[in-house]
C-alpha cells in the first residue's frame, strides 16, 4: 500500500483520504489504512454539531442508527450510522483504540445537491486504491464548485488545523472526494472560523427498523453484515448451508397436531446463518493479507441462497441456464448504469426475469439479511422511507407484491409474521379443512383448457386432405395446394373428429416413487356444481405455515373429476392397492370416475402401457399432453395450493397468500 498516493500529507502531521460516503468498499479500505497509519487522531467530514450523537450511535454498533435533526425552514439532516460507512469505520476504530476524534464539517445550510459520477468503488480492488484514487482526483478537479462548497471547505480546513494542534501525532482526515483536494490546498494558508451554526435545537437518535435498511443503505444490508464479520481477526464459523433454510416440523398423518420436531427457523436465525456463510464466501484476500468484501462474489451468495430457498418451497429446479442468465443479465444491467458489479435492484430484476416473482423475493430477502438489527431496542425505533430522504425512486411492480426501489434498493411492504408459527397450527383438525377459492378457479380453468387441448390433438390426428373432386369438404387446404401446385390440382381438407369428449384430467408434475418428496395425500369434494372433485399428493403443508390456520404446499400431481360429489378417498380405495406409484393411483381413479371416453394426462412422460391397457378395458382412451408443451410460468402458479382450517379463514387468507 503506497501511503503517499492514497492519503498524502496535506500539511505537517495531517493526511487526507478522499472517500465516497456510505460505500462498504471504502469502509474496507479505511480499515486497512488505519492499521498502517495508526493515527493519534481521526477527523471526519461530519457536522460539528452532531458530536454527542456520533459518540452514542457509534457505541451502538453493529446496530444501525439514524441521526435526525431538523431546523425550522430547512431540510432535515439525516445520517445513517452503518458499519460499512468509511466515516463510521474510522470513528469506531478510534473508539476501540482510545484515539481522539474530531468532526470538521461546519454546520452550514445545504442549498443544493450534486450528483457526482465517480467510478464504482469496486474498482478499488481491481485497479488498486492508488490508481482508483488518482481517477477520483481527476474527476473531482473537473467539478464546478459553488459558494456553499467554498464555505464548507474553508470551514473544514479551519477545524482540521485546530484538531491537529490537539493531536499527539498524525491526524488522518476522511473528507468527501469532491472536497479533499481543495481542503488540502487551503491547509497551506491561513484559515478563519466559519460563520456556521454552533448547536442544533434538536438532535434525535433513532434505531432503524430492520425492514427499512434497504431503503436507506446504498449497498445491500448483507454487504454491511459481511464487513462487520470481517472486522475481527477470525471469520465466523461457517454453518452448513442447507441448515440455514431448513424448516423441520413433523405432524401426525390423521391430523394437524404437532407431535415432534423443532419449530421453523425464524428470521433472526436465518439472517445470522446467511451472513456468516456469506462472510466466508464473499471476501477476497489482498496482497497484504487483509480480508476485504468482494461485492462481485456477493452476487453468487445471493443467487445460491435465493435459488435453494425457492427450490425447497416450489419443488422446482433452477437450471444451469437460469443461473448463467441471472449473472449475465445483472452484469449487463449494471454496466449500462456505469457500475462494475450489480446490486440489490439488479439482482431482484434478474431473478424475476429468469424465474418468477417468488425467486425475486428470495433474492431480495437474502440480500437484506442483517442479523444485528431489531425493532425492539433500548431507544425508539423509527420507520424511515427513502422517499422521505429524497434519495430517488425507481419502482418495479411484482405480481402480488409491490417493491419501491430507492437507490437501486428495494423496500417492500412486510407480510404478516409470527414469532411462533406453531401457534398458527392450533386451529387445524383433520375434518375442517378447505381450499382457497381463487386457486380453485385457476385449477378449474386450466382443467377445461387441457380438455380442449386434448380434443384438439385428437382432431388434428384424424384430419385428412384429398384432391378436390365433387365436394369442398370442410374447406380449401391452402398449404397442401401450394405444395402440390405443380400437379395442377386443388386440395381440400376434412377436419378430424375426436372419438368423444374429455372427462377427467390428471396432471403429474413430479413423480414420487420413494414417497419422501410429496408425503401429503388428500381427496376432497367440490363444494358446488362448477367445481370438480380432486385427489392430490403434495409436499407437507406444515413446512410452510403462512398464516393463522393457513398453510401452503406444492402439488406433485392431482386429478380432477366432474361432476362433483362422487369421489371416494382414492388413497384408501382397495381397488388401487396394486398401483405402483402415486401417479398410477391418480390415472386409475381418473379412468374409473370419467364419464367421457377421453382421459387427459399431463405429465413429463407418457403413461405406462399398463395404464393404457387399464383404460382400454373400460372402453376409454388416455390422451397424453407433454408437460414441456405448456407454459412453465403457468405451471409454477398452478402447483401452489393453500390449505385453510375452515371457511372462516377465507376472509383473511388474502393477507397471507402470495
Amino acid at each position: 500500500m503506497d501511503l503517499d498516493r492514497i492519503a498524502p500529507e496535506a500539511a505537517p502531521g495531517i493526511r487526507i483520504l478522499p472517500v465516497l460516503h456510505d460505500r462498504v468498499d471504502f469502509g474496507s479500505l479505511v480499515t486497512r489504512l488505519l492499521a498502517v497509519v495508526d493515527p493519534s487522531m481521526v477527523a471526519v467530514e461530519l457536522p460539528t454539531t452532531l458530536a454527542d450523537a456520533v459518540r452514542t450511535t457509534v457505541n451502538r454498533l453493529p446496530q444501525i442508527s439514524a441521526v435526525i435533526s431538523e431546523e425550522p425552514g430547512e431540510d432535515a439532516v439525516v445520517w445513517i450510522v452503518a458499519p460499512g460507512d468509511p466515516m463510521v469505520e474510522a470513528l469506531r476504530w478510534a473508539a476501540e483504540h482510545g484515539r481522539k476524534t474530531a468532526l470538521i464539517d461546519p454546520d452550514i445550510r445545504y442549498r443544493g445537491r450534486h450528483l457526482d459520477p465517480f467510478p464504482d468503488p469496486h474498482a478499488i480492488h481491481e485497479l488498486g486504491p492508488e490508481s482508483y484514487l488518482e481517477i477520483v482526483h481527476g474527476l473531482a478537479a473537473e467539478r464546478t464548485h459553488d459558494d456553499g462548497d467554498d464555505l464548507r471547505e474553508r470551514g473544514m480546513a479551519y477545524h482540521l488545523q485546530r484538531a491537529a494542534t490537539d493531536a499527539d501525532g498524525t491526524v488522518l482526515a476522511l473528507v468527501g472526494a469532491v472536497h479533499a483536494i481543495r481542503v488540502a490546498e487551503l491547509l497551506s494558508g491561513p484559515t478563519a472560523p466559519p460563520l456556521a451554526r454552533q448547536r442544533r435545537s434538536s438532535v434525535l437518535i433513532r434505531n432503524l427498523h430492520p425492514d427499512d435498511l434497504t431503503a436507506v443503505l446504498h449497498d445491500p444490508p448483507l454487504a454491511h453484515a459481511i464487513h462487520e464479520h470481517l472486522r475481527p481477526a477470525d471469520l465466523p464459523e461457517e454453518p452448513e448451508f442447507r441448515d440455514t433454510l431448513s424448516r423441520r416440523i413433523e405432524l401426525r398423518r390423521e391430523g394437524f397436531r404437532i407431535i415432534r420436531g423443532e419449530p421453523p427457523i425464524d428470521e433472526a436465525e436465518r439472517a445470522e446463518a446467511v451472513a456468516a456463510w456469506a462472510a466466508n464466501n464473499a471476501h477476497r484476500v489482498t496482497r497484504d493479507g487483509d480480508r476485504v468484501i468482494d461485492r462481485a462474489a456477493l452476487g453468487g451468495v445471493v443467487w445460491r441462497v435465493a435459488a435453494t430457498s425457492w427450490e425447497e418451497q416450489t419443488k422446482s429446479v433452477c437450471s444451469p441456464w437460469q443461473r448463467s442468465s441471472f449473472f449475465d443479465f445483472a452484469r449487463r444491467y449494471a454496466r449500462i448504469q456505469g457500475l462494475l458489479v450489480p446490486g440489490l435492484y439488479e439482482w431482484a430484476v434478474a431473478a424475476r426475469g429468469v424465474g418468477d416473482d417468488n425467486l425475486a423475493w428470495e433474492a431480495f430477502a437474502a440480500a437484506r439479511c442483517y442479523p444485528w438489527q431489531s425493532a425492539d431496542t433500548e431507544i425508539q425505533t423509527a420507520r424511515v422511507d427513502g422517499e422521505m430522504l429524497d434519495l430517488g425512486i425507481r419502482s418495479v411492480r411484482f405480481r402480488r407484491r409491490f417493491f419501491k426501489v430507492k437507490r437501486r434498493l428495494v423496500p417492500v411492504r412486510a407480510r404478516p409474521t409470527t414469532d411462533n408459527p406453531a401457534e398458527w397450527l392450533e386451529a387445524f383438525d383433520a375434518t375442517g379443512i378447505c381450499s382457497y377459492p381463487p386457486e380453485d378457479i385457476v385449477v378449474e380453468d386450466y382443467g377445461r383448457y387441457l380438455k380442449q387441448k386434448a380434443v384438439t390433438i385428437l382432431s388434428a390426428e384424424n384430419r385428412r386432405s384429398e384432391p378436390f373432386t365433387t365436394s369442398m369438404l370442410d374447406g380449401l387446404d391452402l398449404r397442401e395446394t401450394l405444395l402440390r401446385w405443380h400437379e395442377g390440382r386443388v386440395w381440400v381438407t376434412e377436419k378430424g373428429r375426436a372419438p368423444g369428449s374429455a372427462g377427467a384430467v390428471v396432471a403429474i408434475f413430479d413423480e414420487d416413487f420413494d414417497g419422501s418428496g410429496y408425503p401429503y395425500l388428500l381427496s376432497w369434494l367440490g363444494e358446488h356444481a362448477q367445481e370438480s372433485d380432486m385427489a392430490l399428493y403434495s409436499t407437507d403443508p406444515t413446512r410452510q405455515i403462512v398464516g393463522p390456520g393457513i398453510m401452503r404446499a406444492t402439488y406433485g400431481g392431482f386429478m380432477l373429476s366432474y361432476p362433483p360429489g362422487r369421489l371416494y378417498d382414492v388413497w384408501r380405495d382397495p381397488d388401487y392397492l396394486h398401483a405402483r406409484s402415486k401417479s398410477d393411483v391418480l390415472v386409475m381413479a381418473a379412468v374409473d370416475y370419467s364419464r367421457e371416453k377421453l382421459v387427459v394426462h399431463l405429465a413429463p412422460t407418457p403413461p405406462p402401457e399398463r395404464m393404457k391397457a387399464f383404460a382400454a378395458r373400460q372402453g376409454k382412451r388416455i390422451v397424453h399432453i407433454p408437460l414441456g408443451s405448456v407454459s412453465p410460468i403457468t405451471i409454477r402458479k398452478l402447483r401452489v395450493v393453500h390449505v385453510l382450517a375452515g371457511h372462516d379463514k377465507r376472509e383473511i387468507a388474502r393477507d397471507y397468500v402470495w
